[in-house]
């Protein structure tokens, strides 16, 4: 074997010396220090580059499903990039099967204020946008497609709709269209309208989610969608203005998932019994029927004035509830809450935004804590916090929340800024919560997290300044975790 060794090692380096190729001589020498060259026997007379090669490229052996299944886990821009490796992998990627996503950062609205763009090159944006989007969907060969995400200001509605037959020809799985606008700073206006021919819809029968952000769908197209996806368990829809009423029921009906953004719905009602979140947006009324396993609601909007008005019809509902999120920016707080609140003896998360005017604003908060005896962890988000006036009533002072002990053991707290009603409220909650293990504070502000905008705003020094405010406050009681971003 050692003959054997020094044989082949020679060749090599002959080989090496010989070749113009600097990446051949790299992969020769590393040949020459292979100490068990069994398994080269087969290639050891082989002099051409394609020989040396194939020692190492054991993937393209593989059989083209197999392939097939690995580029589709990639981006499609990864998958393309493959076809460069060898006419192997020349056009493998176009049998990709995976999930489709067309996002252009142009659509994101925090990049909104910083880009201003005039109309000329917007349109060259789109129209760059729209030729990629073409390209690739006519050089897919594939037979069905897991998911298609097209996000961007697109205004040609023929090429829309071509994209549409295309979801439907592939039977893709999930699709999502968001076509919002860039540069309109008023409310998002939907230029196209889904599908209008009622009896296109059975062809969706492959879909398993559905989202439209700024498209224009009626309530009776969504609910006859709903009744021919029989597969469909996720569906958003957001900004829709012709969107003004919708029932969501049926025998047969998956729905798990329904997400409703959508300010003139006046009239949604949810006859779902496999449904397990809701969350909705706007000012409309809402009826639940029979929801046996809903078990996590949000609220946003005009809406809750009218859910804190109708607690007690309610009750049925919140007392099945794990996740409740509650945003009272638009609710008369504290008038509009009662601080004899139903038990809400399942609730595990409890999330609040409000706007901290003063005090009392508190209150509220207070009154669900007091209403939920297994809650573990409690989330409060703070906007526009001002100082306290001094006149209007704390949380202590009050005769019925102040004597109340609390279930909470972990407490988060985003937007502080170390305002005393900020700083007393925390208190407030190490007295009452005897069971309290950790209390999260986060002096960002809660509309910047996950945006381009968080890293700025934690570079400011009013991020700073709050921060240092609440590492002041941790320090003052060291038996409790406090964590600070």
């Amino acid at each position: 074997m050692k003959n054997c060794q020094g044989i082949m090692s020679s060749e090599y380096r002959e080989i090496a010396r010989n070749s113009k190729s600097k990446l051949l001589r790299s992969e020769v020498e590393t040949l020459s220090h292979c100490t068990d060259t069994t398994w080269l026997l087969p290639c050891n007379k082989r002099k051409r580059r394609e020989d040396y090669t194939c020692l190492y490229d054991r993937i393209s052996e593989l059989p083209d499903d197999i392939l097939v299944t690995v580029l589709s886990r990639l981006t499609i821009k990864e998958a393309a990039r493959t076809s460069i490796l060898s006419s192997r992998w020349r056009y493998l990627w176009k049998w990709f099967n995976g999930c489709l996503n067309f996002d252009n950062p142009l659509t994101m609205g925090d990049y909104n204020w910083t880009l201003g763009l005039g109309s000329q090159p917007l349109d060259v944006e789109r129209h760059k946008f729209v030729s990629w989007v073409n390209q690739v969907l006519r050089s897919l060969q594939c037979h069905s497609l897991e998911g298609l995400m097209i996000c961007f200001d697109v205004a040609s509605n023929g090429d829309i709709h071509n994209w549409i037959n295309f979801a439907v020809e592939k039977k893709v799985q999930k699709l999502d269209l968001d076509f919002s606008r860039v540069q309109d700073f008023s409310w998002p206006v939907a230029e196209y309208t889904f599908s209008p021919h009622l009896d296109s819809y059975s062809s969706f029968s492959s879909l398993t989610a559905l989202s439209l952000n700024t498209v224009a769908v009626t309530g009776e197209a969504l609910e006859h969608l709903l009744s021919c996806c029989h597969f469909l368990e996720v569906l958003t829809v957001i900004h829709s203005p012709c969107l003004t009423s919708l029932k969501v029921s049926g025998p047969s009906l998956r729905l798990k998932y329904l997400k409703l953004h959508l300010v003139l719905l006046q009239y949604v009602e949810i006859d779902a019994p496999n449904i397990i979140s809701f969350e909705y947006s706007g000012s409309g009324i809402v009826f639940f029927r029979d929801v046996p396993n809903l078990t996590e609601v949000s609220f946003d909007g005009f809406v809750c004035t009218y859910i804190m008005h109708k607690l007690r019809q309610l009750s049925t509902i919140l007392l099945q509830l794990h996740t409740l999120k509650l945003n009272l920016a638009f609710v008369r707080v504290p008038e509009a809450v009662p601080y004899d609140l139903p038990e809400l003896c399942n609730l595990k998360h409890l999330e609040m935004e409000i706007n901290l005017f003063d005090d009392d604003r508190l209150l509220p908060c207070a009154a669900f804590l007091r209403a939920c005896p297994s809650l573990y962890k409690f989330t409060l988000k703070l906007f526009r916090v001002h100082p306290s006036s001094g006149t209007a009533r704390t949380v202590k002072d009050h005769p019925y929340l102040s004597v109340c002990e609390l279930s909470v053991r972990v407490v988060e707290l985003v937007g502080f800024e170390g305002q005393r009603a900020e700083t007393e409220f925390v208190m407030y909650l190490i007295e009452k919560a005897k069971l309290l293990e950790k209390i999260i504070i986060d002096p960002c502000i809660p509309k910047y997290l996950g945006t381009p905008k968080e890293l700025l705003y934690r570079d400011s020094e009013e991020y700073h300044s709050a921060r240092k405010h609440a590492i002041e406050l941790g320090a003052r009681f060291p038996l409790w975790d406090f964590v600070i971003p």
